[in-house]
């Protein structure tokens, strides 16, 4: 029986990954439908979560009628909701057995896909664990080419600039067997000015947030030039200092000193967990280790980007500890006002990271729900955009690949 059922999951794998290639991405759940059912995986169902990560948004499969239970369901409740923050399979009796599955691509979470099960058993539990992985990796090969996936991951329109700014950001998140980086925007539908960025070069992490001035179509282009000056310099192997100029130099020859950007750029030896970082007009990271807050990464800051006066910039420089927590962070979220006119401020922002570090959330859910924090504070509607970055060294083995 187990002999048999290994050679129909490789039949399954082999066929679903064969007929993906040719594929429109609102075929997805037909195909896994198709292919899954001869290994005891019946009737898949695929929610995406929304841009927000506040809903998992049903992925209607194209030319079938028909509704699921529910079209949208929360993330913070229900064995979906489960799934998606906790990265556990969640199984459910109903009807027969129903598991509820991850959809991971590496450590980015792109929603949940229901299946029903004659048995939630250790082996069912596992091929429908792989299943998710590859339907994840399928979900993003299409993504890119579909305006289907973004239309459920969006549940309002979106204003221009916003539409540029995430248009210039790398996934989200993303791990290696070292480090975890995630990456959150908002307001996610009228960001205009934050953006974050990083990139892998050999065992160097590059991580940069940048907050460029204004909240408007001129703040999202004033963004874009400052990420493509920020990557030019970068893949030419300049170092911090000569990075922070030649961004300077590309947005001050454009605007002229009239529109500014203000940074936190960084380097982490992914290998040693050395960190050095420069800030040019912008508030200092906070490190987080062992449960406490261990130091505002504080060095003298130098001038923001574009203003094209030649300046000193200093570079500051840690030795991280294995499970250390570095928050890049904006001044949308310190500066955030209640209605009684209160600031969300540092010390509830380092409480809130520390809380969370104890209560043992991977980095990007804890991320997720510092958004959701800022937002209550704010009665949902921030006066000004907030970009965070949170890099993990070390990072927790939950994020890796089944």
């Amino acid at each position: 029986m187990t002999a048999e059922f290994g050679q129909n999951g490789e039949a399954m794998f082999d066929a679903l990954l064969h007929a993906s290639h040719q594929c429109h991405p609102e075929d997805l759940p037909t195909l896994v439908a198709r292919h899954a059912a001869p290994v005891g995986l019946y009737e898949p169902v695929i929610y995406l979560v929304d841009l927000q990560q506040d809903a998992l948004v049903w992925l209607r499969p194209r030319g079938v009628a028909g509704e699921p239970p529910a079209v949208q369901l929360p993330v913070d409740s229900g064995p979906g909701g489960s799934a998606f923050t906790e990265l556990e399979v969640r199984a459910e009796e109903q009807d027969g057995s129903r598991l509820w599955v991850t959809l991971l691509d590496g450590t980015e979470r792109l929603g949940v896909m229901r299946l029903t099960v004659a048995s939630a058993d250790d082996v069912t539990v596992r091929r429908a664990r792989r299943l998710a992985s590859l339907v994840a990796l399928m979900l993003v090969s299409k993504r890119a080419h579909s305006d289907a996936y973004h239309r459920v991951a969006r549940l309002r329109e979106m204003s221009v600039s916003a539409e540029v700014q995430w248009s210039l950001l790398p996934p989200n998140t993303f791990a290696t067997d070292a480090v975890v980086v995630a990456g959150m925007l908002e307001p996610a539908y009228e960001v205009g000015g934050d953006l974050f960025d990083w990139a892998f070069d050999g065992p160097i992490l590059h991580t940069a947030l940048f907050d460029a001035v204004g909240h408007d179509v001129s703040s999202a282009v004033l963004s874009a030039l400052t990420s493509g000056a920020y990557r030019n310099a970068r893949r030419r192997g300049l170092d911090l200092p000569a990075t922070v100029a030649a961004v300077d130099e590309v947005l001050h020859e454009q605007f002229a000193a009239r529109r500014l950007t203000t940074g936190v750029l960084a380097r982490l030896n992914t290998d040693t967990g050395w960190l050095e970082w420069v800030l040019a007009g912008h508030p200092p990271p906070v490190l987080i280790r062992g449960h406490a807050l261990q130091q505002l990464l504080e060095c003298h800051p130098c001038l923001p980007m574009g203003v094209g006066v030649s300046r000193a910039v200093t570079v500051g420089l840690a030795q991280l500890e294995p499970g250390d927590r570095i928050l890049f962070y904006t001044d949308g979220i310190t500066e955030a006002r209640d209605p009684q006119g209160r600031f969300f401020g540092l010390e509830r922002l380092v409480d809130f990271l520390v809380t969370h570090d104890k209560n043992g959330h991977a980095a990007p859910e804890t991320l997720r729900r510092l958004v959701h924090a800022l937002l209550d504070h704010h009665n949902d509607r921030l006066a000004d955009d907030a970009g965070l970055l949170l890099v993990e060294w070390r990072h927790d083995p939950r994020l890796a690949q089944p």
